[in-house]
């Protein structure tokens, strides 16, 4: 177990997901500069009441730890920071702050040495792709369709980072213990989002006849 400065968010954020910050607050200003000094590494987690601005959130206990890769001045006092989640892990405690949220947290990264299962993963891909297919019918845009061979070379991370889901959902692929829970969490959750948005396209087809 360590201590460690948390970044509360209001977005799930994957081990191996990249993703940009960008840093206003003065005490996440001053959380980017103690990480920068240090092992370049913090703690991220849902929001669970509250926002991501002024404090006073309550957060999930399951979140990701996560390392900064590169730190842009836009200006004083406004930063953008290139990150990316390394491992999950679970908060132990939430310590009192001071200047920024810090908790006791440990590893709870799951076994990825484990075959994943092509037949469920070629299932996923094939969710995936249905899912935007809708969501582009829904929105009348033409949007280019996921390449399922590229799709099905990521990481179950990576797939549950793409697929459209909403943050609740996503929280529960994090909360996965292991990799078959996580395969077969995102099946059913990806055959539910798809399951829904077919039924609103065809919804929306006929109240247009």
């Amino acid at each position: 177990m360590a201590v460690t400065p948390m970044f509360p968010l209001g977005a799930v954020i994957f081990p191996t997901q990249s993703f940009d910050l960008r840093i206003f607050e003065p005490r996440y200003l001053k959380l980017v500069g103690d990480v920068m000094a240090s092992d370049n590494c913090f703690g991220t987690c849902l929001i669970e009441k509250g926002s991501e601005v002024g404090g006073k959130d309550s957060r999930f206990s399951i979140g990701t730890l996560c390392e900064v890769k590169e730190v842009i001045e836009l200006s004083k006092d406004n930063l953008f920071v290139t990150c990316i989640g390394i491992e999950k892990i679970t908060v132990q405690e939430w310590l009192p702050e001071k200047y920024y949220p810090k908790a006791v947290i440990r590893s709870s990264a799951i076994d990825s040495s484990k075959k994943r299962d092509c037949e469920r993963i070629d299932k996923i891909v094939d969710e995936i792709g249905k899912c935007y297919s809708f969501i582009s019918d829904l929105r009348d845009m033409n949007l280019p369709r996921p390449n399922s061979h590229e799709l099905a070379a990521l990481t179950l991370y990576q797939l549950s980072d793409l697929a459209p889901l909403g943050q609740m959902n996503r929280y529960r692929l994090l909360e996965s213990e292991n990799l078959d829970n996580l395969e077969e969490t995102l099946y059913s959750l990806l055959v539910d989002e798809r399951e829904m948005l077919e039924g609103l396209l065809r919804l929306r087809n006929s109240d247009n006849n």
